[in-house]
């Protein structure tokens, strides 16, 4: 995976990948926000997704073709099959497209798989991202070619589907059919941002060596294009598709109930599920315990380790502002990536709308204080729901949030 340049910015924890901002999360979080933006009938869903990602992917593409303008076609399909490997997101083959059409092969997808943990039997193929992924590709390469390849639209015609229960997802490329791919790309400049402040916490945890050590791990696709670590399937995904289509969301429940109340409730659950397995997975994973616990002295201590690790996963900055054991957590982040997209591509946000940020810091507390990470349960159903579902358990109230014009976001957990 040498050919991919990362540039990661530890002052701001943040990783950009030709011009795009992409960060950590778990099959769990994918497969759960995907499913509550899917469920609601009364909003276009699908729509959501494809535009998400064929946006966020064409800009990159665009971004890197600019800097290699003499790539031909197959070299520039390779390199995107590379990236999507890469990212954990599965294995793509392009090797059926040439100027005139074709078919693509996902022959492993992680949101495929990931879709068949989720309750029920679908009745629809969910590769939403695989198929945006590789509309944004061609669009890019379309563009790039001075317009000559694709130029009179296309569709993709999904025939396969991992999540459906075939063993390969397959895209026809349909010429002259012009879906309506990309709708939102001019953004809105962002505000100038505070200085990160240092930590304030007195712990034995060295942050610093933390971020360093896992931001050098080589955590990448494998040979199907998966990434297994701390126990779940990650993915390197793009800020602004889990922004676009959060955010999207909420405004289509908006338009269609007047209230963002339930938008709120179900986005910030998705935060309870990636805090429940992707926290709970790394407290319980040989790089936890060859890594941090050896720096651990206090229950605390596992607060600031916790802290530490998410600062490596390109979510911003986080920073403990308070904490009474058993009690209240008060967090703070800074650049966070929520406010940042939502600054970026729907303006300032008139309420709070870092809901990951909100159900993480909230699962800290209960994966801790309210159950206890450090007896190494098992992270099952039984168990999430004894940790977020009973009484006396503890919940997040955003205070503070970047988006709307405060200088960091800030998340208070009670019980």
């Amino acid at each position: 995976m040498s050919n991919i340049k990362i540039d990661f910015s530890q002052d701001k924890g943040v990783v950009n990948i030709y011009g795009q901002s992409m960060l950590f999360h778990c099959n769990h979080y994918n497969r759960f926000l995907q499913q509550t933006i899917e469920d609601p009938h009364y909003i276009h869903s699908e729509k959501i997704f494809l535009q998400a990602a064929a946006e966020t992917v064409y800009l990159q593409f665009s971004e890197y073709f600019k800097q290699n303008p003499m790539f031909p076609l197959r070299q520039k399909l390779d390199f995107a099959a590379e990236v999507f490997k890469f990212g954990g997101f599965g294995v793509l083959d392009f090797s059926g497209v040439n100027e005139t059409g074709g078919n693509i092969i996902g022959r492993s997808s992680h949101y495929g798989l990931a879709l068949r943990l989720n309750s029920g039997e679908r009745k629809k193929a969910g590769e939403y991202f695989d198929k945006g992924y590789i509309a944004g590709v061609l669009l890019a390469i379309r563009d790039s070619s001075g317009g000559s390849t694709w130029k009179n639209g296309f569709d993709l015609k999904q025939t396969k589907s991992v999540s459906l229960g075939d063993d390969a997802c397959e895209f026809k490329i349909l010429i002259g059919k012009n879906y309506l791919w990309l709708e939102k790309l001019k953004t809105a400049a962002l505000p100038s941002f505070i200085k990160i402040p240092a930590r304030k916490a007195n712990s034995p945890i060295n942050e610093d060596l933390i971020v360093k050590t896992l931001a050098g791990m080589a955590i990448v696709g494998n040979e199907v294009g998966l990434i297994p670590a701390f126990g779940v399937y990650l993915t390197r995904m793009y800020a602004d598709y889990y922004n676009k289509i959060s955010f999207g969301f909420e405004q289509e429940l908006k338009k269609a109930m007047g209230v963002v109340e339930l938008a709120r409730e179900l986005l910030t659950e998705a935060g309870h599920i990636c805090a429940f397995n992707t926290f709970g997975g790394i407290m319980k994973s040989d790089e936890w315990k060859g890594l941090i616990l050896p720096m651990i002295k206090t229950k605390e201590d596992w607060v600031h380790g916790i802290t530490a690790v998410i600062n490596a996963l390109g979510w911003g900055v986080w920073r403990v502002e308070e904490l009474a054991p058993n009690e209240k957590l008060v967090m703070r982040a800074y650049e966070e990536y929520e406010s940042l997209g939502h600054l970026k591509w729907f303006g300032k946000a008139d309420h709070p709308v870092s809901y990951l940020f909100t159900g993480g810091c909230a699962g800290i507390m209960n994966l801790l204080y309210h159950g206890d990470i450090t007896k190494n349960p098992t992270l099952d159903k039984d168990y999430y729901y004894q940790l977020f579902k009973t009484q006396n358990c503890f919940k997040g109230r955003q205070t503070k949030c970047l988006a709307m014009g405060d200088d960091y976001s800030e998340v208070v957990v009670t019980r």
